[in-house]
């Protein structure tokens, strides 16, 4: 009878980093899928994040083009006269009478080129102004999609000068001129900060007290289940607004508003626990072993609380980001022109009626995708972290 070779897989500690990732489609599932998916969403908002200075193509509090200029637009014609060889190209305007319409992509040019701008109320009058008999201006900086019939109509007393020039914005520009792109780029930034202090300052506080609060019991206990429950019972954002009122703008108070919300939830977890733990026989041997208080709660019992902090944490973030958010919307956000895209998302809204989407759908879109992206991973983490649930 033939000799049968058993081959053993190779066991957990011999198996890379990789390796295990890959392999953790088979432990657990669904949920690695979850969890892969938030994570990858996450680490590229936040290589954005960190890349803002690269990545943002303009200043995000500055003008650098027309009011509601759509997105993929902000490209411009040179219109000169026909006879008139002496404009050859966008920088031999410096010195010279152009033409624009007010509060357009074209100013905005005219005056980074040096020249001397003459304002238009409509692209009727501009024309005009450049076919006189006297000219009034040299040249005009127009709009393609608003001058093109302009073009067929005077195109025996004007040309086109070169391709059109100019800045393109991917998505559009807001209701002062202000990149949309740059803005959400730069605006993670702060809403990133806000949501990760605002986790870090609720779960040192909630932490510690909900350890302290399941393992030593009593009146201290009771004292903190009181007060934890009675900040509990308050719905969360109007006691983020009424923190944030009371405090003022700027990324610590506005985090510390939010911080008070959470604590809560991280005493309530933790204490409970804790409660669990500690009666555990590997506790009541240490207790019984001679160990300390201290030492039994720093080795034996928050070490088996980590899990749920780990899960608790990312749902916080994820949380914290639409309070931020709510916070800004109401105006008790971060101060203006700082970007952020809740405050964008109030800006944004009262020009929606005259058929301007974008200012208010790209942040809104953002602020979705980094809350799912922290839902996902807290998620997929909870499910991962629980034994119980691994499938075989």
């Amino acid at each position: 009878m033939a000799e049968q070779t058993l081959t053993l897989e190779q066991p957990w500690e011999d198996v890379g980093l990789l390796r295990r990732i890959w392999r953790g489609r088979r432990w657990y599932g669904a949920e690695w899928y979850i969890t892969v998916a938030g994570g990858v969403l996450l680490t590229l908002i936040l290589l954005m994040t960190f890349l803002a200075p690269v990545l943002a193509p303009f200043d995000p509090i500055k003008t650098v083009g027309g009011r509601f200029t759509p997105p993929g637009g902000g490209k411009q014609w040179l219109i000169a006269e026909a006879e008139n060889e002496a404009i050859q190209r966008p920088e031999d305007l410096a010195g010279r009478k152009v033409g624009v319409l007010p509060d357009t992509t074209g100013e905005v040019l005219a005056e980074e080129l040096g020249a001397e701008v003459v304002y238009y109320p409509s692209m009727l009058k501009a024309f005009q102004g450049l076919t006189r008999r006297r000219p009034e201006v040299e040249a005009l900086i127009v709009e393609p999609e608003a001058a093109g019939n302009f073009m067929k109509t005077y195109g025996r007393f004007v040309r086109q000068v070169g391709p059109p020039f100019g800045p393109t914005f991917v998505l559009g520009t807001d209701n002062l001129g202000r990149d949309i792109l740059s803005r959400i780029i730069w605006g993670a930034r702060s809403v990133l900060l806000v949501a990760i202090l605002s986790a870090l300052f609720s779960s040192v506080v909630g932490i510690p007290l909900g350890l302290l609060s399941g393992f030593w019991g009593g009146k201290l206990d009771r004292v903190l289940s009181l007060v934890m429950d009675s900040i509990y019972s308050f719905p969360g954002l109007i006691l983020a607004i009424a923190m944030a009122a009371m405090l003022g703008p700027g990324v610590l108070n506005i985090a510390v508003a939010i911080a008070v919300v959470y604590i809560p939830t991280y005493f309530r977890i933790v204490r409970g626990q804790t409660l669990s733990v500690k009666e555990e026989l590997y506790v009541e041997a240490a207790r019984s072993l001679g160990a300390r208080a201290r030492t039994i709660l720093w080795l034996y019992v928050f070490p088996n609380v980590i899990p749920s902090i780990v899960v608790l944490f990312s749902l916080n973030v994820a949380d914290s980001i639409l309070t931020e958010a709510g916070l800004s919307f109401l105006g008790l956000g971060l101060p203006p022109p700082t970007p952020d895209w809740g405050f964008d998302l109030n800006k944004g809204k009262a020009y929606l009626p005259n058929g301007y989407w974008w200012p208010i759908t790209f942040p809104g879109l953002m602020i979705t995708l980094v809350a799912l992206s922290f839902s996902l991973l807290g998620e997929g983490l909870g499910e991962i972290l629980n034994p119980r649930l691994t499938e075989s």
